[in-house]
């Protein structure tokens, strides 16, 4: 984020504290409710956002070296990343092309040499050619060249790995141009780069709740003090956000109780992370969320159409990192899951609640304005796809 950008969000949001106004947008927005549950939608959605869209699967620390790799089950495709000895990062379907068996269990890691299905022993190599065949005499004259793994599209960018995934054609490119999916935001991220952080923690947590339900809670903070009275609310100040739509994504940031001591400090020493979080949604399905220490990324994924699994992980600077010990992390981790069970315990029964009739729509208030935004993009994608 440009030192500008920073200077203007924090004076936007200390202006809020003067005049005790909110980052308001025009008007009132909704969202259907049933589009929370419909079957048919759900089917839609994941069709199109969790097939044929970019999405953040791993992250550049976790594949440094040649023979690492990850698997992740959570698009409900089983997808492969790895790095050859060659330096390049492939992605691919974890799915042996003999009998489709899965052909890497671990979900993670390192000085691979080689992939190999535990079915029936077939092997591939980390560029995901087919190399050995168990007993290859009784398959006559098939053709290795054609039965290498299944490709799919990878971008490694900003300490991200993204991945569209469905499989590829023969001799379709792999590339992905992961900027022009995100716009405007490209050059925030580049300047946060991660691309050296490592993780610190990552975990699942299940919550019966649409996987859109989950990303709602990240998108305003008019919740917080009153669904978060002991958890996260004491670090912030009451509703104090600032929102921005760029392209199909969100920034936004919240300001932490010491942003008062702003005042009269010269401009050129404001840093946005000493008074404030800097969140991202990354456009359909991931936060990461900025503090002056780490980045708490937070990516849903689809279950069924009332449940999803969300993926929370800290990165960490090698830095930050040795500064200090395992305690503090695991205080800040801690952190996250206390607020999560809050937010989540609450969105299971607005999940349940939202068959019982008392609402056609879910009513976004003018500074929940981004809520309205996230929704109107998923809309606008089906429609386009349709």
């Amino acid at each position: 984020m440009q030192h500008a950008d920073q200077v203007a969000y924090l004076e936007r949001m200390l202006r809020m504290v003067r005049t005790n106004t909110r980052d308001d947008g025009p008007g009132l927005s909704y969202t259907a409710v049933d589009s929370y549950f419909d079957p048919e939608r759900y089917r839609r959605e994941v069709g199109l956002m969790f097939r044929r869209q970019p999405v953040v699967v791993a992250f550049s620390g976790q594949l440094r070296r040649p023979g690492d790799f990850v698997t992740h089950d959570a698009t409900g495709q089983p997808i492969l990343v790895a790095r050859g000895t060659d330096g390049v990062l492939r992605a691919f379907l974890n799915v042996c092309r003999h009998r489709s068996g899965t052909v890497e269990q671990k979900p993670c890691g390192a000085n691979k040499r080689a992939f190999v299905c535990a079915y029936h022993g077939w092997s591939y190599d980390l560029t995901g050619r087919l190399v050995g065949i168990t007993d290859g005499a009784g398959f006559g004259d098939l053709d290795k060249s054609t039965h290498g793994l299944r490709r799919l599209k990878v971008a490694e960018k900003y300490g991200l790995v993204w991945v569209v995934p469905t499989a590829l054609d023969d001799g379709e490119p792999a590339d992905l141009d992961i900027d022009a999916w995100l716009g405007p935001l490209a050059p925030d991220l580049a300047g946060w780069d991660m691309a050296g952080w490592e993780v610190q923690e990552s975990l699942p947590i299940r919550p019966r709740m649409n996987w859109k339900l989950v990303i709602d809670t990240f998108l305003e903070l008019y919740h917080f003090r009153y669904l978060h009275p002991g958890s996260v609310y004491p670090l912030f100040l009451d509703n104090i956000a600032t929102y921005e739509r760029m392209d199909r994504h969100v920034r936004l940031s919240a300001a932490k109780r010491s942003l008062v001591e702003l005042e009269g400090q010269p401009k050129e020493t404001w840093k946005i992370l000493d008074h404030a979080i800097v969140l991202y949604l990354l456009f359909p399905n991931t936060v990461l969320a900025y503090t002056q220490d780490h980045c708490g990324v937070f990516s849903s994924f689809p279950v069924g159409p009332d449940e999803s699994v969300m993926q929370l992980t800290m990165l960490v600077s090698p830095e930050e990192k040795a500064r200090k010990p395992d305690s503090y992390w695991k205080t800040n981790v801690d952190l996250f899951t206390a607020a999560l069970g809050e937010d989540f315990a609450m969105g299971e029964s607005i999940q349940r609640n939202f068959r019982s009739g008392a609402n056609r729509h879910q009513t976004f208030g003018k500074f929940e304005k981004a809520l309205g935004w996230y929704h109107r993009e998923i809309d606008a994608a089906l429609e386009a796809a349709s």
